[in-house]
């Protein structure tokens, strides 16, 4: 009893310490090729302690600097030191907890995320999880355009036909796309819907942590080159899109579904979808029980899912019968930023 009563008071010291340590908020800065951004870090103490700020991590692509002495007490040229910050931990040195960015001219995607780097603050006691910056051109963090090839996604639900058709020609608004086509058809005796419905299946950089991407917006192209699409499956059990974290609700796992009466229906012609990644906008979560109905998740479940995805799918197969359909222009857009209460 004194063992168990021991691990209990160590967990609620353990969610109090939580509530209370400070937090490095993630940050989206945009920078185009060529150029240096001053980065005001963000950190932030709920119990109003002072913070000193450190470099966790640097860029693999671009350079970090310190603000130079003339900079940060009267802000004028030159921004940087002449020497960029090579180790870390590194104490940010500048006023405002500023450093700066120079990103070199490349070739690099522009609608991708260039680069990445890490920081941590510390309140004299505690010292928070690492904060992430995010380096991009404009909103779109991450994308696939399939300028060259798949870009690495597949085809799940489709009889061991696992991998869509790169097509690099253009028809209308697809411009280089990636295409599947029905393997086999699953016939519902009693609805006469596909039973079998195959899905898009994202790559892993749309994976894992996505946090920029809560508020935003996942945007894609659907366009299809033959299909009967006047005789579609019931569309309230075929969600549009659906977002699973495998490691969320302490591994046991959450699904979250975009269903398509919450978008144009799909019914042949290129159509253009911009689906808003907040919980507020119709995304409903799996209750894992047929008895119960789907609910919204809240907040920080949302925040959840969209810092350890494990899996996006975007639907292909609308039809009872056999369809060709194309997807194009995947994007993730970011949003305002993380949620403080769900850090």
């Amino acid at each position: 009893m004194n063992i168990l009563r021991a691990l209990f008071l160590g967990f609620l010291s353990a969610i109090a310490q939580a509530q209370t340590s400070p937090v490095a908020r993630n940050l989206v800065v945009h920078v185009d090729p060529g150029q240096d951004v001053v980065i005001n870090l963000k950190g932030y103490s709920l119990t109003g302690q002072q913070l000193t700020y450190s470099i966790t991590s640097l860029p693999a692509q671009g350079t970090l600097y310190q603000l130079s002495q003339v900079y940060s007490d009267y802000g004028y040229d030159p921004k940087k030191q002449i020497q960029p910050i090579a180790t870390t931990p590194t104490i940010v040195t500048g006023s405002k907890f500023r450093v700066v960015f120079s990103r070199p001219y490349s070739m690099a995607p522009l609608d991708t995320k260039f680069a990445e780097f890490t920081y941590s603050v510390n309140d004299g006691t505690t010292t928070s999880q690492n904060g992430i910056i995010t380096i991009s051109q404009g909103a779109s963090v991450m994308s696939s355009q399939f300028y060259f090839d798949s870009d690495g996604w597949s085809i799940v639900h489709n009889h061991n036909n696992n991998q869509p058709v790169f097509d690099a020609t253009s028809r209308g608004a697809l411009s280089y796309y990636i295409y599947g086509t029905d393997a086999v058809i699953r016939t519902d005796p009693t609805t006469g819907d596909d039973k079998w419905l195959w899905y898009f299946s994202a790559p892993p950089k749309f994976l894992g942590n996505q946090w920029y991407t809560y508020g935003g917006m996942l945007n894609f192209l659907l366009g299809s080159s033959e299909g009967d699409f006047s005789s579609i499956n019931n569309p309230a059990n075929s969600p549009l899109v659906i977002l699973d974290c495998s490691t969320c609700n302490l591994n046991s796992g959450v699904r979250l579904a975009w269903a398509q009466s919450n978008s144009p229906q799909f019914a042949g012609a290129t159509t253009a979808y911009s689906i808003p990644l907040i919980e507020t906008a119709g995304w409903l979560m799996d209750p894992k029980n047929t008895l119960l109905p789907w609910t919204q998740p809240t907040q920080c479940q949302f925040v959840e899912v969209l810092t350890k995805l494990s899996g996006l799918s975007i639907l292909g197969d609308f039809t009872k019968r056999y369809e060709t359909v194309a997807l194009d222009n995947v994007q993730f857009l970011h949003g305002p930023g993380q949620p403080i209460a769900c850090y």
